[in-house]
């Protein structure tokens, strides 16, 4: 039986009212434990807020633009598997992360491309600057 619960704000710091300006993931997505779902924008600083457990979102309760403080519920997820053990959980997010990547789920790796790529300029704009 597989049992839902909430995601929460974590602890944000001395923020509140903070603008959500990105949603990263949809009903219907599966997580790993530490996935970022949205991404905060402070005055000060830009926050990705991780998944809590592991499993499927069920239910989005923000959207980009929301304001949110630390405790709002953000979504709602079906944890995987019922029952499980620290280890099981750990096996199983791999393999759900390798037959991502064979099925063909490249949001990710795209994601993960466009990171990669702005970290080289950034790299590549800093020797630059040295020169």
């Amino acid at each position: 039986m597989s049992e839902t619960t909430t995601v929460k704000v974590p602890d944000i710091g001395d923020f509140s009212e903070v603008e959500i300006i990105e949603v990263l993931v949809s009903p219907g997505d599966a997580v790993s434990p530490e996935d970022p779902l949205i991404t905060l924008e402070s005055d000060k600083a830009t926050l990705e807020v991780p998944s809590s457990a592991a499993g499927k979102i069920t239910e989005m309760k923000v959207s980009e633009g929301d304001t949110v403080s630390e405790g709002d519920v953000i979504a709602m997820l079906e944890k995987a598997g019922g029952q499980s053990s620290g280890g099981d959980k750990k096996k199983s997010s791999k393999q759900d992360k390798a037959s991502s990547k064979k099925s063909g789920d490249g949001d990710r790796a795209k994601k993960d491309t466009k990171d990669d790529k702005a970290d080289k300029k950034k790299s590549e704009d800093k020797s630059s600057k040295k020169d």
